[in-house]
């Protein structure tokens, strides 16, 4: 009996909204849940931070890539005003405007994936913050 392999590169796409109105609401929610719990001696109980969901995100992306050696990632990230492409980019730092769109290189860079992720998002919602 022949065995039948069939490799097949996937790709994920992870879309991120990063909006700081809709993080800053959150963030109040979760304050006054906090204080709310903290006086039962409780814990935490949420709503997520964006600390969180960006964690579980790369925790995601990092899953997905050992799956298949070919897999590849794409995260965009989006506010209110602007959406881009984190990862992968080249240039680094400060170069949002060059993302690698022909992905010749497809394999994912745990280290590079949190560093770029972290810093998209600083980014889009430090411009964010201009433009308001």
């Amino acid at each position: 009996l022949a065995s039948l392999t069939v490799c097949t590169m996937s790709l994920l796409t992870l879309i991120i909204d990063i909006s700081p109105p809709t993080w800053g609401h959150r963030h109040l929610l979760r304050t006054a849940q906090d204080k709310s719990q903290a006086s039962k001696s409780k814990p935490s109980v949420g709503p997520a931070t964006l600390d969180d969901v960006l964690t579980s995100c790369i925790t995601l992306g990092t899953s997905f890539s050992c799956l298949h050696r070919d897999n590849t990632l794409v995260v965009i990230a989006a506010t209110e005003e602007e959406a881009a492409v984190i990862y992968p980019r080249k240039g680094g730092e400060g170069n949002m405007e060059n993302v690698v769109m022909g992905l010749e290189d497809k394999r994912v860079d745990g280290g590079l994936l949190g560093d770029f992720v972290k810093l998209g998002v600083a980014e889009l919602v430090n411009r964010a913050g201009v433009k308001r």
